[in-house]
């Protein structure tokens, strides 16, 4: 019986070492989906912009392409997807998301002059 005894208490164990494992494991995993940074691309009428995200939340709208004269929106998707990918770089390096013409010229999203 005491054989016995021990077996269960052994599976108990290990059933419950189990359950906190896959709890912990998923929480963690619900914790970094919540924290990651996405972009969303839209149009601005002719133009386009584009949001940055931490999980579903925006927490940087930009519809204006700083770069072009006036208050006008990125000429295409793909130059806003551009220099939605550059903020989201600079955010994860520690930089700022905010970047000059010449930083864009060094990434190649803006011509030289």
């Amino acid at each position: 019986m005491t054989t016995n005894k021990a077996r269960r208490i052994i599976i108990a164990a290990v059933v419950i070492a189990v359950a906190i494992t896959s709890v912990k494991l998923y929480w963690q995993h619900r914790q970094q989906s919540a924290n990651a940074l996405s972009y969303r691309c839209f149009a601005n009428g002719q133009h386009w912009g584009y949001d940055i995200l931490v999980g579903e939340k925006i927490v940087i709208h930009q519809s204006i392409d700083p770069e072009a004269k006036g208050r006008i929106g990125f000429a295409s998707k793909e130059a806003a997807e551009a220099d939605a990918r550059i903020v989201i770089g600079n955010i994860k390096l520690g930089e700022t998301p905010v970047f000059n013409a010449h930083k864009m010229q060094r990434t190649g999203t803006l011509p030289a002059q």
